[in-house]
């Protein structure tokens, strides 16, 4: 209901969809008076013409045009070969080449600098946005942002990049990103256009510990609840990192000390390798072929009490429980098929990610079962 209420509240306010119909309305509203020269000078050609031929429509129509065109093709209608017909074809070239080439002029300077092809690709932008569900949002655009951008894609995730500076555009469309808003981050109407009501969570990756802050303050405000929108942020150090947990960041990642502890895992794993560059690459999401994912079983659950050899996963859906995690945050790793599940559990299970959502749907449809 608290989130019905905030949506009502944001469409009360003026929507970035709304700025940018105002927006191709106005430049719309240019095109008025050229348009209305072209109109007024096809008319008079058209209807003058056709009394000198008997209302003939098509020819009279096509002998306007070439004569304002500056086609000339000759005396393509009856009538026009006459001493009445010859004056009025010489003052509606004359009038009308005129009004022809200062029309068109208006037409190309509005369409090229007030940027109508722009503003509208952004509008239609804005609106396949509005379609998104369960997507992500990554505000900053970055090396490290196209490095995740590329993982994200390789697990068909969906985005929206946000991003104020326009210079980027172009190397967005390079990459191929279908889906962006280049204007202030930390703006609510922004967030909103970018979906965070309809959105699974938010990357914030600005490169300045300030602006991570504001758009972080801004998408909490929005989306409150810690378990319902994720927020994933960058920060320079570790004291930022919990200033920005401490303000609503889920998880607040220092760059360089991640890749020192990922430079240190290979170090004291030397001996496994394999094992420890597989899981590795599962947690960086580097791995496609196989994951691991966390289920939470809630106490009302009607699995509470069942052994797991008796929902038995791994025959079922091709995927293994490899640990349990208990209430109190202990791992229990030694599981066997008689091992029962109990209230406020949470299961690891590994396997390929199609089988894994599959083992979450079944899950989380035993809820509905019983509801």
């Amino acid at each position: 209901m608290r989130l019905k209420r905030k949506k009502l509240k944001l469409k009360r306010r003026e929507r970035l969809i709304d700025i940018y119909e105002e927006r191709l309305f106005k430049i719309l509203f240019l095109f008025r008076l050229p348009l209305l020269m072209l109109h007024s000078v096809m008319t008079i050609g058209t209807l003058g013409y056709m009394i000198l031929s008997d209302g003939d429509f098509i020819n009279s129509l096509y002998m306007t045009v070439i004569t304002v065109g500056t086609i000339g093709y000759g005396e393509v209608v009856k009538g026009s070969d006459t001493l009445i017909g010859r004056v009025f074809t010489t003052f509606l070239a004359l009038g009308g080449i005129g009004v022809f080439t200062t029309s068109v002029t208006i037409l190309i300077k509005i369409f090229f600098q007030e940027n109508f092809v722009g503003t509208f690709i952004a509008w239609k932008m804005l609106k396949d946005i509005e379609k998104l569900r369960g997507h992500y949002i990554i505000a900053g655009f970055n090396r490290t942002s196209i490095e995740l951008i590329n993982l994200l894609r390789k697990r068909r995730i969906s985005f929206v990049v946000v991003d104020n500076r326009k210079d980027v555009e172009k190397q967005m469309k390079e990459l191929g990103i279908r889906y962006y808003i280049l204007e202030e981050t930390y703006k609510r109407a922004v967030l909103d256009a970018a979906g965070i009501y309809r959105a699974k969570g938010m990357v914030v990756n600005l490169g300045d510990d300030t602006r991570n802050i504001a758009v972080i303050v801004t998408a909490r405000l929005m989306r409150p609840n810690k378990e319902d929108f994720f927020i994933f942020s960058f920060a320079s150090t570790t004291e930022t990192a919990q200033k920005l947990e401490d303000l609503g960041a889920n998880k607040a990642i220092v760059p360089h000390r991640l890749l020192a502890t990922r430079l240190a895992a290979y170090i004291f794993h030397t001996s496994s390798a394999y094992i420890s560059d597989l899981f590795d690459r599962i947690a960086f999401g580097e791995e496609t072929d196989i994951d691991i994912r966390e289920v939470p079983i809630p106490e009302d659950s009607p699995l509470v009490g069942k052994k797991l050899k008796d929902i038995d996963l791994r025959r079922s859906l091709n995927v293994t429980v490899i640990a349990i995690r208990k209430p109190d945050g202990k791992l229990n790793v030694t599981i066997t098929g008689d091992t029962e599940i109990e209230a406020g559990d949470t299961l690891i299970l590994f396997g390929s990610p199609k089988n894994l959502r599959k083992s979450e749907k079944f899950l989380l449809k035993q809820l509905e079962v019983k509801a």
